[in-house]
């Protein structure tokens, strides 16, 4: 009598490989594990400067650093689409994926306005904007708990106009990251 034999383990160029039309994941960025104490609060915030400017760049982005915080400015051309959709993968998929790894710290996505309309108006766009973009990086992993949204309007000007000027450097998301000991 012949015993059933269990087939030899596959190899790495042996197990099975995903079909060609497969889009593989954007890049893992894995901040420092464990908790994060008061003590370390510095160097954490240091490492994720240094990968949200390795990663997150380009024309319409500044990244700020005041203290332990981070101030991630970019400009609403780089996330939305002329037709108001999101747009912009090209952003938001490195910024979540440096965010995925440092787990010790909230974002709050804040949306601002030009002057040009009602300033009732312009709050609801803002908050409408910032709540899209929130949930586009809650889609690319990040976690809703740590995402807290607000809309501003026309407050808050990068730029100072009067009243109803259509300044596109007004109409920006900015990207408010704290440290979270724990």
């Amino acid at each position: 009598m012949v015993a059933d034999i269990p087939a030899p383990p596959m190899r790495g160029s042996e197990a099975p490989r995903p079909p060609a039309w497969h889009k593989p994941p954007p890049p893992t960025v894995t901040g420092p594990a464990g908790p994060l104490t008061v003590a370390r609060i510095d160097g954490y915030m240091d490492g994720l400067e240094t990968e949200l400017r390795r990663h997150v760049h380009g024309v319409g982005i500044v990244i700020a650093r005041q203290g332990n915080n981070i101030d991630v400015v970019v400009q609403n051309t780089r996330l939305f689409a002329a037709d108001g959709g999101v747009n912009g993968d090209d952003v938001l998929e490195p910024l979540a994926a440096v965010l995925r790894g440092y787990v010790h710290t909230t974002v709050q996505v804040e949306g601002f306005t030009d002057t040009a309309g009602k300033p009732e108006q312009n709050l609801a766009v803002s908050q409408k904007r910032a709540q899209r973009i929130a949930d586009a990086l809650a889609h690319e992993g990040v976690p809703g708990n740590r995402l807290s949204v607000q809309g501003f309007g026309e407050t808050r000007l990068r730029v100072a106009t009067g009243d109803d000027k259509n300044e596109p450097r007004n109409r920006r998301i900015e990207f408010l990251i704290k440290a979270k000991p724990g």
